[in-house]
């Protein structure tokens, strides 16, 4: 298999890792170590109908490593990849209500929502603030987020990577071993991208405005740093020491992701995430989020991180059919010669 050929071991992807750790960081959710502690607890819990293979160091590693990928594309500095990509990795829940939106109203398709939200501006203009393109370079400061957009799309693309796989594995004399090794890693590569973003989600900072401290009224007097996003994605994971090999106890089962009603269990989760907010603005407050209270808050974030993340690898991988479209190709092509056994 391509993916086992291409790793060699623990010590290549810690490689790699590193060398990908000097990009710079602009609010990004969970350094480094958090997505990767995110999917292993995932891994971990790997429902037992998925296939073995899946279930490797190898596929482990690469998962990882993939975890982080949506965020090196933004060593980049491109326009048009930023302009696409950044808003995909939040949602400010607390701006969808001039909308007239809640999370869990939110229209399931990305350009519904761009239209409802562009309507909105166009039918009430003195409601809402308009671009200033010396600040909003990418032309992303007037979108609140994009967030579960990108996990349902995912979703999907790791279901259609099932659905081929699936459909090679059916008509095996149809296909040869490269279409197959190929068609596994298009799987592990949609399911480490899609990892990183439920971990974004499992960050309560990445589901409101005040993701760079208390902005606007605040009676409680919350934390105002700028570098408060930053200390959450990685300073308080180190602080506390948190490894992914010992979180590996605290793994939760994969949270249930349905294949017909999976928008709604995807916002659920996010706002389940931004009920956290205030308590974790709570925690720095009081001190206590360097303590044990702080250590158990984002132990509990990140191990729901995992948990959805592995219901959301099963729920894509049980929507996975057969495509009859490439069965018609490949009986159109006819078997082919498969290498004798040794």
């Amino acid at each position: 298999m391509r993916i086992t050929a291409s790793i060699h071991g623990r010590a290549a992807w810690l490689c790699a890792l590193l060398a990908t750790s000097v990009l710079p960081s602009t609010a990004r959710a969970w350094d480094e170590e958090g997505h990767v502690i995110v999917t292993r607890l995932a891994w971990e819990k790997l429902p037992d109908d998925m296939p073995a293979w899946l279930k490797t160091p190898e596929v482990r590693y690469r998962l990882e490593y993939l975890s982080n990928e949506p965020d090196r594309w933004r060593g980049q500095k491109s326009v048009d990849l930023d302009h696409a990509n950044s808003p995909n990795h939040y949602l400010d829940i607390d701006d969808l209500e001039p909308f007239g939106l809640t999370v869990m109203t939110l229209p399931p398709l990305r350009r519904e929502f761009l239209d409802l939200m562009a309507a909105r501006r166009a039918l009430n203009p003195d409601k809402f603030p308009s671009r200033d393109p010396g600040r909003d370079r990418n032309y992303t400061f007037l979108v609140p987020g994009m967030l579960p957009y990108e996990i349902a799309e995912l979703h999907w693309k790791i279901a259609a990577s099932w659905t081929t796989l699936k459909t090679y594995e059916k008509y095996r004399e149809y296909v040869t071993d490269e279409m197959i090794e190929n068609a596994r890693e298009n799987v592990v590569y949609h399911m480490g991208i899609l990892s990183h973003f439920i971990g974004d989600g499992a960050q309560p900072l990445h589901t409101t405005r005040h993701h760079n401290g208390w902005v606007g009224p605040n009676p409680d007097k919350y934390t105002t740093k700028k570098s408060f996003h930053s200390y959450i994605d990685g300073g308080v994971i180190r602080h506390h020491r948190l490894r992914s090999e010992d979180m590996v106890s605290l793994a939760k089962p994969a949270r249930r992701v349905t294949k017909t009603r999976y928008w709604r269990d995807i916002c659920r989760y996010l706002d389940e995430s931004f009920a956290q907010v205030e308590p974790l603005y709570i925690l720095e407050k009081s001190g206590e989020l360097n303590g044990e209270k702080g250590k158990e808050f984002i132990q509990t974030r990140l191990a729901e991180g995992g948990s959805m993340l592995a219901g959301a690898w099963a729920a894509a991988y049980r929507s996975a059919t057969i495509d009859e479209f490439r069965v018609k190709r490949l009986l159109e092509k006819g078997k082919v010669s498969q290498p004798a056994s040794p």
